[in-house]
């Protein structure tokens, strides 16, 4: 009986490239003054105004003791991310 080849290994996989947009949407980031907005007494640590140039209405986005979040949409929303610093 004839020796067993050895089975031939799978290539390695190839690494994808990052997903990256050729027209990119324009995101314009504003902070606000949290005094200001939530008044004298707030124990609020920061306020932006979020702006897509896609969307008609500014997201308005908190960073107080409950953590990160939209006004309307609360923390999941995009705008959260454009604002929140990477830890």
């Amino acid at each position: 009986m004839p020796p067993r080849r050895p089975r031939p290994t799978a290539p390695p996989p190839i690494p994808t490239p990052p997903q990256t947009e050729l027209f990119p949407e324009a995101v314009l980031v504003e902070p606000l003054d949290a005094r200001r907005v939530g008044g004298e007494r707030t124990r609020v640590r920061g306020v932006w105004r979020v702006r897509y140039e896609s969307e008609r209405a500014p997201h308005r986005v908190w960073h107080d003791r409950h953590g990160w979040y939209c006004e309307e949409h609360g923390p999941r929303c995009r705008a959260v991310t454009a604002v929140r610093p990477e830890d």
